[in-house]
């Protein structure tokens, strides 16, 4: 039989579902991890389910990152494959072994047999590990089981058998679009997107909503967060990249005239949780996603994020909630937006010089009564536009 490239996929937290949710999003995985390798010029990768595994053939071995990439893949496994009689999975073996072990390394072999076969897994591994060495040893290789310079990694499954050498970490999480659908105040600095994607990873769809503060904001203040759309773009399956936008600079030119200035920046973000919860609804989302840490500014302390959320009725989900900067930092450098984000740009004219860590509902709601603001959030709800990216 001709060896065949294959990448093996493992999953850890999909494992754990009911069978019938399980197959669902077995199934929904395979859909994105193809809709990936397709937008990235695949398009005869085919991918099929196993048990504990699902199997791509039709991308070659060097796209195995991309798939680990994928939302829901604990990691990819670059692999030959042959079928399980003993003849062709040693032959299989000893071919990788020759190409892979370079003069005086060492080696162990790592053998996992799953379902019914006529040898076991340690039967494999000592038979495996003679095949190797005995034409090997004359070389210097020799066999290490504590720490290998090379592992083969050999897998028995059903009616094919998998020699692999490297196993990719994945992201982990649950396939994208799995767990319905939310709202992400996207402002392109370095918190958000790291919020948006820490919810794509436990498997929800996030539409971006971008709050358009121009003329109180920069063109580059709009340019950024486009940019930082495209940086996580990777991670999405989907064909149209798209920002929603909300014009807001009627909205804040009247938070400019708040005879309170210290509440400017709580009156925005209410009116900005209220516009996004009124996009949500038309959109069936669930919730709305923000980037705020626990007192990492004023608007952030407790007291401020509990007046905030009274502005709306559906949840406000802050996965970054308990995280310090340098933890987000961490995560913006992971999904590759840090350097877009940490960019300077021109920012809100707006920001008061010591914005109110401790406003009073009752206060907040009667300026946004004098202001007007719930019209004007109504207004820039009905004004969203979407625009490819």
């Amino acid at each position: 039989m001709v060896n065949l490239e294959t990448i093996l996929v493992a999953y850890n937290e999909i494992a754990l579902k009911s069978p019938s949710v399980r197959k669902r999003l077995e199934r929904l995985l395979m859909s994105n991890i193809l809709h990936i390798l397709k937008r990235k010029g695949f398009d005869d990768a085919n991918a099929t389910r196993g048990f504990g595994r699902i199997y791509v053939e039709g991308a070659p071995l060097d796209s195995a990152p991309t798939v680990a990439n994928v939302f829901g893949v604990a990691s990819s496994m670059p692999a030959m494959k042959t079928t399980t009689d003993y003849d062709s999975v040693q032959r299989l073996t000893v071919d990788v072994a020759n190409q892979r072990i370079q003069d005086g390394q060492s080696f162990a072999v790592r053998p996992r047999v799953v379902g019914n076969h006529p040898f076991s897994s340690q039967d494999l591994a000592v038979k495996l590990g003679s095949a190797v060495l005995e034409p090997n040893s004359a070389r210097g290789v020799h066999v290490n089981l504590s720490e290998p310079d090379v592992t083969l990694y050999v897998e028995v499954r059903d009616r094919n058998a998998y020699v692999y050498t490297r196993i990719i970490k994945g992201v982990g999480g649950l396939p994208y679009g799995s767990q319905g659908r939310l709202v992400s105040l996207f402002s392109g600095g370095i918190d958000s997107p790291a919020a948006a994607w820490m919810m794509m990873k436990r498997g929800a769809e996030v539409l971006p909503l971008f709050m358009d503060q121009r003329p109180h904001v920069g063109e580059s203040y709009v340019e950024r967060v486009k940019d930082a759309l495209r940086g996580i773009s990777d991670y999405i399956p989907t064909d149209e990249l798209a920002l929603y936008v909300a014009p807001i600079g009627d909205l804040m030119g009247r938070i400019s005239e708040s005879p309170n200035p210290k509440l400017r920046c709580v009156l925005c973000k209410r009116s900005m949780y209220r516009i996004a919860a009124t996009f949500a609804a038309e959109q069936s989302a669930k919730g709305i996603v923000t980037g705020e840490s626990l007192g990492q500014v004023a608007s952030q302390t407790l007291d401020n994020l509990y007046v905030l959320d009274e502005a709306v009725s559906i949840p406000v989900l802050r996965p970054t909630i308990g995280f310090d900067k340098l933890e987000i930092e961490e995560v913006a450098k992971k999904i590759g937006t840090y350097g877009i984000s940490a960019v300077s740009v021109d920012g809100c004219t707006v920001v008061p010089s010591k914005p109110s860590t401790r406003s009073r509902l009752e206060e907040v709601r009667k300026l946004e009564e004098e202001l007007g603001l719930l019209d004007l959030c109504t207004e820039a709800s009905q004004s969203i536009t979407k625009v490819p990216v």
